[in-house]
């Protein structure tokens, strides 16, 4: 005698089933980043093999208000505070970069998350160019000891061309980047929820989180 099932029971399971195909379909992820003296970015994200394709917006809205601005337009308190406030932010960003490299396990921790990665991203071109550092010559030392070893996990691949150089004499941040992946959405579930959930993670969100003195 077949089994019956409730009706109830196959709405859930139809969705179920729909979402799981959903994310078993590859990404396609084309992105380009240049960092100066500004930031600029474009990310294009393909779908269903190609058909689907959305641009999303991630740099402009800030040049574009101050292009529409008039000339004798006065500024008002709360638009100086920002303005005012602006040079303290890089400073108060690197220290808290910093004291998530000095977490306990962290950066084992992302070695480990992009290791997992690795098998699950399949890289259809990368190239990579730059200099960076910080304020502290030896977080400039352990930063880029981190960026090596993660280089280390695409040695010898043919797209990828990596050539970032470190910078001991000054805090810096320049980064040209372009390149496309692939990814199974699915099978990035499992390595991003130990990553996060980890108790190294969370110490070193718990860190940098902190206001800075």
């Amino acid at each position: 005698m077949a089994p019956i099932f409730e009706p109830v029971l196959l709405v859930p399971a139809a969705v179920l089933l729909a979402v799981l195909f959903i994310l078993l379909i590859p990404v396609t992820i084309s992105f380009s980043i240049v960092r100066r003296e500004s930031c600029s970015a474009t990310i294009t994200i393909g779908w269903l093999y190609g058909l689907l394709r959305f641009t999303p917006s991630v740099t402009g809205r800030r040049d574009d208000r101050k292009k529409r601005r008039r000339p004798d337009s006065p500024r008002t308190e709360t638009e100086e505070a920002p303005r005012k406030a602006s040079p303290k932010a890089p400073r108060s960003t690197a220290k808290r970069f910093t004291r998530l490299l000095k977490s306990r396990g962290f950066v084992r921790g992302v070695l480990k998350l992009l290791r997992g990665l690795t098998g699950c991203v399949r890289i259809v071109s990368l190239h990579v160019a730059g200099r960076i550092g910080l304020d502290d010559p030896c977080d400039t030392g352990r930063l880029w000891g981190s960026i090596c070893a993660f280089v280390g996990f695409l040695h010898g691949s043919k797209r990828v061309r990596f050539q970032v150089e470190p910078e001991f004499n000054e805090a810096v941040f320049e980064l040209d980047g372009r390149g496309e992946i692939r990814i199974i959405p699915f099978s990035l579930f499992l390595p991003a929820a130990r990553f996060v959930l980890s108790p190294s993670t969370l110490r070193a969100a718990w860190a940098a989180s902190r206001r800075t003195g």
